[in-house]
Protein backbone atom coordinates (compact mmCIF):
# COMPACT_ATOMS: atom_id res chain seq x y z
CA UNK A 1 0.00 0.00 0.00
CA UNK A 2 1.18 3.42 -1.07
CA UNK A 3 0.30 6.95 -0.52
CA UNK A 4 -0.21 9.36 -3.06
CA UNK A 5 3.45 10.02 -3.51
CA UNK A 6 3.90 6.74 -4.39
CA UNK A 7 5.85 6.02 -1.56
CA UNK A 8 5.80 2.84 1.38
CA UNK A 9 4.31 4.99 4.25
CA UNK A 10 6.06 4.57 7.60
CA UNK A 11 4.87 1.83 10.49
CA UNK A 12 3.86 3.38 13.44
CA UNK A 13 5.91 3.98 16.43
CA UNK A 14 3.93 0.96 18.24
CA UNK A 15 4.60 -2.32 19.41
CA UNK A 16 8.03 -4.04 17.88
CA UNK A 17 8.92 -1.06 15.68
CA UNK A 18 8.39 1.58 18.38
CA UNK A 19 12.18 1.63 19.31
CA UNK A 20 13.25 1.81 15.58
CA UNK A 21 13.62 5.21 13.83
CA UNK A 22 11.15 6.84 11.72
CA UNK A 23 13.44 6.26 8.23
CA UNK A 24 13.59 2.66 9.99
CA UNK A 25 10.46 1.81 10.02
CA UNK A 26 10.32 3.06 6.68
CA UNK A 27 12.72 0.82 5.47
CA UNK A 28 10.83 -2.15 7.27
CA UNK A 29 7.50 -0.93 6.06
CA UNK A 30 8.73 -2.10 2.36
CA UNK A 31 9.32 -5.27 2.91
CA UNK A 32 6.25 -6.13 3.61
CA UNK A 33 2.34 -5.33 3.23
CA UNK A 34 -0.25 -3.79 4.94
CA UNK A 35 -3.72 -5.81 5.09
CA UNK A 36 -7.23 -4.90 6.23
CA UNK A 37 -9.14 -7.25 8.27
CA UNK A 38 -13.05 -7.51 8.82
CA UNK A 39 -14.88 -9.06 11.68
CA UNK A 40 -14.43 -12.62 11.52
CA UNK A 41 -11.62 -12.60 9.10
CA UNK A 42 -9.20 -14.92 10.03
CA UNK A 43 -5.38 -13.76 9.14
CA UNK A 44 -3.94 -17.22 10.94
CA UNK A 45 -5.36 -20.60 10.83
CA UNK A 46 -4.87 -23.24 13.53
CA UNK A 47 -2.97 -26.04 12.32
CA UNK A 48 -1.88 -24.38 9.23
CA UNK A 49 1.63 -23.47 7.88
CA UNK A 50 2.52 -19.88 9.41
CA UNK A 51 5.96 -18.41 8.60
CA UNK A 52 4.64 -14.43 9.06
CA UNK A 53 4.74 -11.84 11.46
CA UNK A 54 2.01 -9.47 12.04
CA UNK A 55 1.73 -6.11 13.62
CA UNK A 56 -1.84 -4.38 14.81
CA UNK A 57 -1.93 -1.33 13.34
CA UNK A 58 -5.44 -1.15 14.77
CA UNK A 59 -8.76 -3.38 15.72
CA UNK A 60 -9.18 -6.44 17.46
CA UNK A 61 -8.51 -10.18 17.42
CA UNK A 62 -9.47 -12.78 19.33
CA UNK A 63 -6.77 -15.52 19.75
CA UNK A 64 -8.27 -19.31 19.27
CA UNK A 65 -7.65 -22.48 19.56
CA UNK A 66 -10.03 -26.00 18.81
CA UNK A 67 -7.51 -28.68 19.94
CA UNK A 68 -10.57 -29.94 22.93
CA UNK A 69 -13.04 -29.74 19.59
CA UNK A 70 -14.90 -26.47 20.68
CA UNK A 71 -13.78 -22.89 20.17
CA UNK A 72 -11.75 -21.89 23.36
CA UNK A 73 -10.46 -17.97 23.75
CA UNK A 74 -7.32 -17.50 24.84
CA UNK A 75 -7.12 -13.96 24.53
CA UNK A 76 -7.84 -11.01 22.61
CA UNK A 77 -4.94 -8.08 21.03
CA UNK A 78 -5.25 -5.22 20.23
CA UNK A 79 -3.07 -2.21 18.47
CA UNK A 80 0.69 -2.43 18.64
CA UNK A 81 0.47 -6.20 20.01
CA UNK A 82 1.84 -8.79 17.84
CA UNK A 83 1.06 -12.30 15.90
CA UNK A 84 2.77 -14.93 14.64
CA UNK A 85 6.25 -14.06 16.23
CA UNK A 86 7.11 -17.97 17.60
CA UNK A 87 6.73 -19.10 14.16
CA UNK A 88 9.09 -16.55 12.70
CA UNK A 89 11.68 -18.06 15.50
CA UNK A 90 10.41 -22.06 15.39
CA UNK A 91 8.47 -22.28 11.98
CA UNK A 92 6.01 -24.63 11.71
CA UNK A 93 2.08 -25.00 11.85
CA UNK A 94 -0.22 -22.44 13.90
CA UNK A 95 -0.87 -23.68 17.34
CA UNK A 96 -4.39 -21.39 17.12
CA UNK A 97 -6.45 -19.36 15.08
CA UNK A 98 -6.12 -15.21 14.68
CA UNK A 99 -9.68 -14.05 14.07
CA UNK A 100 -10.66 -10.29 13.37
CA UNK A 101 -13.29 -8.88 15.99
CA UNK A 102 -13.37 -5.14 14.26
CA UNK A 103 -12.39 -3.70 11.27
CA UNK A 104 -8.72 -3.51 12.03
CA UNK A 105 -5.41 -3.20 9.61
CA UNK A 106 -2.17 -5.12 9.94
CA UNK A 107 1.43 -5.12 8.74
CA UNK A 108 2.76 -8.92 7.58
CA UNK A 109 5.85 -9.68 6.52
CA UNK A 110 7.05 -13.17 5.99
CA UNK A 111 10.43 -14.73 7.15
CA UNK A 112 12.54 -14.42 4.07
CA UNK A 113 11.61 -10.86 3.79
CA UNK A 114 12.27 -10.62 7.48
CA UNK A 115 15.82 -12.09 7.12
CA UNK A 116 15.97 -9.57 4.26
CA UNK A 117 15.50 -6.43 6.54
CA UNK A 118 18.01 -8.13 8.99
CA UNK A 119 20.59 -8.22 6.62
CA UNK A 120 20.22 -4.35 5.17
CA UNK A 121 19.61 -2.99 8.64
CA UNK A 122 21.99 -5.28 11.33
CA UNK A 123 21.62 -2.22 14.02
CA UNK A 124 17.68 -1.44 13.80
CA UNK A 125 17.58 -5.33 13.34
CA UNK A 126 18.77 -5.69 17.16
CA UNK A 127 16.68 -3.46 18.45
CA UNK A 128 13.74 -4.91 16.53
CA UNK A 129 14.45 -8.70 17.32
CA UNK A 130 14.85 -7.65 21.13
CA UNK A 131 11.27 -6.08 21.31
CA UNK A 132 10.21 -8.94 19.84
CA UNK A 133 11.76 -11.06 22.41
CA UNK A 134 10.63 -8.92 25.13
CA UNK A 135 6.75 -9.03 23.52
CA UNK A 136 6.93 -13.06 23.73
CA UNK A 137 8.46 -12.89 27.28
CA UNK A 138 5.64 -10.87 28.54
CA UNK A 139 3.31 -13.60 27.05
CA UNK A 140 5.17 -15.98 28.63
CA UNK A 141 4.93 -14.41 32.05
CA UNK A 142 1.14 -14.04 31.79
CA UNK A 143 0.53 -17.60 30.58
CA UNK A 144 2.63 -19.01 33.31
CA UNK A 145 0.74 -16.77 36.35
CA UNK A 146 -2.59 -18.08 34.18
CA UNK A 147 -1.55 -21.82 34.56
CA UNK A 148 -0.68 -21.03 38.36
CA UNK A 149 -4.05 -19.74 39.22
CA UNK A 150 -5.46 -22.41 37.10
CA UNK A 151 -3.72 -25.04 38.84
CA UNK A 152 -4.55 -23.08 42.48
CA UNK A 153 -8.48 -22.93 41.46
CA UNK A 154 -8.27 -26.80 40.90
CA UNK A 155 -6.56 -27.38 43.90
CA UNK A 156 -8.25 -25.50 45.80
CA UNK A 157 -11.73 -27.50 44.60
CA UNK A 158 -10.78 -31.18 45.88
Amino acid sequence: MSDASGTQPALPALGFAEDLTEEERTALSAYGEFITANDGDVIIQEGHEQDSLFLIVFGTFHVQTETTGRPVLLGQLKSGDTIGEVNIFDSGSASASVVGRSLSQVWKIDRARLEGFLESHPNAAARLLVSIATQLSRRLRRANEKAAMAREAVMDSF
